[in-house]
C-alpha cells in the first residue's frame, strides 16, 4: 500500500471513529468553563464552619499529641469544628487521621450515620442560616460518581447525606473526621453530564481503575492526534491554489466535505494544539515528573516535624487569648519553618493572620523562609528573589482556583532551574517550578484553556475567545460526523441517491 493511500485510509477511518469524541470534547469543555467538578471550595468549607468559641477550649492539644505517640510525624494539624464543637484534627505523615474535642478532651471514636446528620445540619446552618430539618442520611459509600477525587481518600469511606432542601443539595461527611468535605447540588449533577464526567472520561466505572483510565485517555489523544496530522496531509495534497479545480474551487470536495476540508485546513493549528495539551494534561510517560518531588522538599522546609514538637501555642489559655482577641477565627491551623511551630488563624479565604509567639511575625518569617529554603537547596545559588503583588503567567488565580498575594519568587541555579513561591502572610511553601514544570504551564494549561494572563485578566474577553475556538472545533466536528454517517449509512440508500 502507497504511503497516500494509507493517509487517506487512516484519515478516513479514524475520524470515523473519533468524530463523535471530537465533537464531545468542544461541546463539554464550553459546560466546564461555567459550571466545574463538584469539589467543596475554600469559602464553601469555612462559611459552614462557625467562628470558635473561646470559652469552650478547655482541652489542650498536647493531649491528642501525647495520645498520637511523640515520634509519629505530623502532615497537618488544626483546631475547627467537628459536629458543632471545637475540636483538634490531627493528620500524621502516614496518612492516618486523629481527633479530639477541645471541649472536653474526649477522642473521636467512630461516625456513625445519625453524627453525619448532625454534621450536615451544623454545615448547613452555618452556612445557610437555615435548619436542615429533612436532611436523610444515604449510606456509607466508597465512592461514587461525585467523590472521585483522590483528595478524598484520607477520609474514605464517606456518609452520605441529601438535605432535601430546594438546590437537592447532597453533602459527604468523612467517616474518621466527621468533616463535610464535598457538596453537590442538583444542577451540578446535571450539568456536570454534559460537562466534566464526558469531557474527562469520568464514568465511575472506568474511573474508579486509575490506571486504566489514564491509559484509555492516552491512546485516544494519541489516535487523535495521528487523525489530525494524517488529515492535515490530506488536505494539503487535495488543496490548489495556483491551479483550482472548477473556475476558482481550490477544493475538489463539494457540500458536508467541502466545509470539511477547509473548516480543517483553517483549525488545523488549534486542533493540534488542543488534542496536544489534552495528551499533556496526562504528563504521560511522566515528561513532567520532576527528579525530586515537591513533597520532599516540603518537609524538609517544614522541618519534619514530630508530636513532641507541636506544643508552642497549644495551651488552652494561649488559644482562648487569642481567640478572644480575634473573634471572627474559625481555625486555627499549625504551622512550620525549620522545626518551629506558629499558628495562621483563618477568618476567611483571603483573611489570614500569623502569630509567631513572641517574634515580629512578618519580619521572622521572611527572614527565617529564605535562610530554611537555602539550607533544602544546598548547594545551589539564588540568582533573583522578587516580592510579587499582582499574579503574572506563572502564577496566578484562575478556574475557582485562589492564591494568596504578596508572595516571594526565589529563583536558583540548580540543574532543574527551580522556582519558589512563599506566601508571605503565612511563610508556607506554596510550589516549585522546574524547567519541567513552566513547560508544562504552556503546553497544557496554555494551549489547553488558553490561561494567558492577557486573556483571564481581561473577563470576558477570554470568555469569547475560548467559546470562539471551541465552536469552530465542534462545528468542524460536525461536518465529519456527517460525512462519516454517509460513508456508514446502508448502502442501498446510497445507491438510491
Amino acid at each position: 500500500m502507497s504511503i497516500k493511500r494509507w493517509l487517506y485510509l487512516s484519515h478516513r477511518w479514524l475520524g470515523i471513529a473519533l468524530c463523535l469524541l471530537f465533537a464531545m470534547w468542544f461541546f463539554t469543555g464550553v459546560v466546564m468553563m461555567y459550571v466545574a467538578f463538584p469539589s467543596l471550595s475554600e469559602e464553601e468549607r469555612l462559611a459552614g464552619l462557625p467562628a470558635i468559641d473561646p470559652h469552650r477550649v478547655q482541652a489542650s492539644v498536647g493531649q491528642l499529641l501525647d495520645a498520637v505517640g511523640a515520634e509519629v510525624a505530623i502532615q497537618s494539624l488544626r483546631l475547627t469544628t467537628v459536629l458543632g464543637r471545637p475540636a483538634y484534627l490531627l493528620r500524621t505523615g502516614d496518612g492516618a487521621q486523629h481527633g479530639l474535642f477541645a471541649d472536653d478532651g474526649a477522642p473521636f471514636a467512630d461516625f456513625d450515620s445519625d453524627d453525619a446528620l448532625v454534621a450536615a445540619r451544623h454545615y448547613h446552618r452555618a452556612a445557610s442560616g437555615e435548619d436542615a430539618a429533612g436532611a436523610e442520611s444515604l449510606g456509607l459509600v466508597e465512592m461514587d460518581q461525585w467523590s472521585l477525587s483522590s483528595s478524598l481518600r484520607p477520609h474514605r469511606p464517606l456518609y452520605h447525606v441529601a438535605l432535601n432542601d430546594e438546590a437537592d443539595t447532597r453533602l459527604y461527611i468523612s467517616s474518621l473526621t466527621g468533616e463535610v468535605v464535598r457538596d453537590t447540588s442538583a444542577r451540578e449533577r446535571a450539568w456536570n453530564w454534559l460537562g466534566a464526567n464526558l469531557h474527562w472520561l469520568y464514568p465511575l466505572v472506568l474511573r474508579r481503575h486509575g490506571e486504566l483510565w489514564s491509559q484509555v485517555v492516552i491512546v485516544l489523544s494519541l489516535l487523535g492526534l495521528v487523525s489530525i496530522a494524517t488529515g492535515a496531509a490530506v488536505g494539503l495534497m487535495r488543496l490548489r491554489i495556483r491551479n483550482p479545480y472548477r473556475g476558482r474551487d481550490i477544493t475538489p470536495y463539494r457540500g458536508a466535505m467541502k466545509l470539511h476540508h477547509l473548516l480543517g485546513l483553517a483549525s488545523l493549528l488549534f486542533l493540534t494544539t488542543f488534542m496536544l495539551s489534552g495528551l499533556l494534561s496526562m504528563n504521560p510517560w511522566n515528561v513532567f515528573t520532576s527528579q525530586q518531588p515537591f513533597g520532599t522538599l516540603l518537609r524538609e522546609y517544614r522541618g519534619n516535624p514530630v508530636a513532641d514538637s507541636a506544643q508552642a501555642g497549644g495551651d488552652p489559655p494561649e488559644l482562648r487569648q487569642l481567640l478572644t482577641q480575634y473573634p471572627h477565627t474559625r481555625e486555627v491551623v499549625w504551622q512550620w519553618l525549620a522545626g518551629e511551630p506558629y499558628l495562621i488563624l483563618v477568618e476567611a479565604p483571603y483573611q489570614r493572620r500569623t502569630v509567631v509567639p513572641g517574634q515580629d511575625d512578618q519580619l521572622t518569617l521572611e527572614q527565617h523562609a529564605r535562610e530554611q529554603l537555602g539550607e533544602i537547596m544546598a548547594g545551589a545559588t539564588v540568582t533573583t528573589a522578587t516580592t510579587l503583588n499582582h499574579y503574572d503567567n506563572y502564577y496566578y488565580s484562575h478556574h475557582q482556583r485562589w492564591r494568596p498575594l504578596p508572595v516571594l519568587r526565589v529563583i536558583f541555579d540548580d540543574d532543574e532551574h527551580s522556582w519558589f513561591h512563599i506566601d508571605l502572610t503565612t511563610g508556607e511553601l506554596i510550589n516549585r517550578l522546574t524547567t519541567k514544570g513552566r513547560a508544562q504551564r504552556w503546553l497544557y494549561n496554555g494551549l489547553h484553556s488558553l490561561d494567558f494572563i492577557a486573556l483571564i485578566q481581561r473577563r470576558p474577553l477570554w470568555d469569547v475567545v475560548v467559546i470562539a475556538l471551541s465552536v469552530l472545533g465542534f462545528v468542524f466536528s460536525v461536518t465529519s460526523v456527517q460525512v462519516a454517517w454517509r460513508r456508514l449509512r446502508p448502502k442501498a440508500r446510497r445507491r438510491q441517491r
